[in-house]
């Protein structure tokens, strides 16, 4: 477990590190950015988000939970910035619709709906996130399952 979390430590600290960055102008979360980046929790691996629109966008996950299943999932996500008033950066609220597929020792396929909130940085090309996800298993049995986790995506498109 001390190792997964010194290599993600790792990985984060390369994305934020001596990597020349622009002046952001224009705010993250504007069609055809591009995220990519870690997250901690309940699953934990690497995490990309590719935004469609100023509102929508999907995300995408692979890694593992601590039951040792690798976990691959994909959402579509709709945000809405009018839920919290920040005076540096945006925090959109947001809520999707996805799929989840373990493998391993319980291999599954379930449906996700996920929710949380974003931190938009103002002048990095970064976000942070909370969410949680519901999700509701199909194959093999019916049942039930929640995610949850937190994470840092660092924006392509912003790098020189």
């Amino acid at each position: 477990m001390n190792r997964k979390y010194i290599a993600v430590c790792a990985v984060l600290w390369g994305l934020s590190a001596g990597v020349p960055v622009q002046a952001v102008t224009s705010r993250v979360g504007a069609a055809d950015d591009l995220g990519v980046g870690v997250q901690l929790g309940q699953p934990m691996g690497v995490t990309g988000k590719y935004w469609l629109s100023s509102t929508t966008a999907v995300d995408g996950f692979m890694g593992y939970h601590f039951n040792s299943n690798f976990d691959i999932h994909a959402d579509y996500l709709w945000h809405t910035f009018s839920s919290f008033n920040v005076s540096d950066g945006r925090m959109p609220f947001y809520f999707g619709l996805g799929g989840r597929i373990f493998g391993g020792d319980d291999s599954q396929f379930g449906i996700r709906f996920p929710f949380g909130v974003s931190y938009l940085f103002p002048s990095q090309p970064l976000e942070a996130y909370a969410e949680l996800a519901p999700v509701f298993k199909i194959a093999p049995g019916l049942g039930g399952d929640i995610d949850g986790a937190v994470g840092l995506r660092l924006y392509l498109n912003y790098l020189k």
